[in-house]
């Protein structure tokens, strides 16, 4: 997983890369510059994946095609159809290969193109509490709840209904500027 700042690491698309393509099983994922808690997110430093996409087909002088599951119906592991959307609908990244690039090269375009709506990622963190969207400050004490003695029912209750609570969207924000004027704990306390 790569962080991709412009400005700091953007220069460096193209040679990790270059470590996909001599391994079959490296897999390179870029995620998108996300505001958080003390990473001191600035606009500027924001890189949005079509752009690292179009960078690494121009320094490699060919296309980044869509990979699909492994269970693909064509069987060719490339994607016949323009169409991702329900391929990606509740994956963090969209995968793609390319021609003489043994490994795969992932996005989390969380910022750019978010895929909130699919995402099936909940969050327990090192201190005891239950998160159901990085971006979200809200958090349910679930270290509390077991130290007070709550069932497993009553476990459950609690998770159920913070899920049931999740926004839609970013955390209930509007877009990336809202999420950078929000407190929220910085990624390293949350987890990934």
């Amino acid at each position: 997983n790569v962080v991709v700042m412009r400005g700091v690491n953007d220069d460096e698309l193209l040679d990790f890369v270059r470590l996909a393509k001599e391994h079959e099983h490296m897999h390179v994922r870029f995620i998108e510059y996300m505001p958080f808690g003390g990473n001191n997110w600035s606009e500027p430093k924001f890189l949005p994946y079509q752009e690292m996409k179009r960078m690494i087909e121009r320094g490699f002088g060919q296309p980044l095609v869509a990979a699909e599951d492994a269970n693909s119906q064509n069987g060719s592991g490339v994607s016949q159809t323009g169409d991702h959307s329900e391929q990606w609908a509740h994956k963090t990244a969209k995968v793609y290969q390319m021609a003489g690039i043994r490994g795969r090269i992932g996005f989390v375009s969380s910022m750019s193109e978010h895929f909130c709506g699919g995402c099936t990622r909940l969050r327990l963190t090192a201190d005891g509490n239950f998160k159901v969207c990085l971006f979200g400050s809200g958090e349910i004490s679930l270290r509390d709840s077991m130290r007070r003695g709550d069932s497993d029912e009553q476990l459950i209750d609690q998770i159920g209904a913070a899920v049931q609570r999740k926004a839609y969207a970013l955390g209930g924000s509007r877009d990336r500027f809202d999420i950078a004027s929000k407190p929220n704990r910085p990624m390293i306390t949350i987890g990934g």
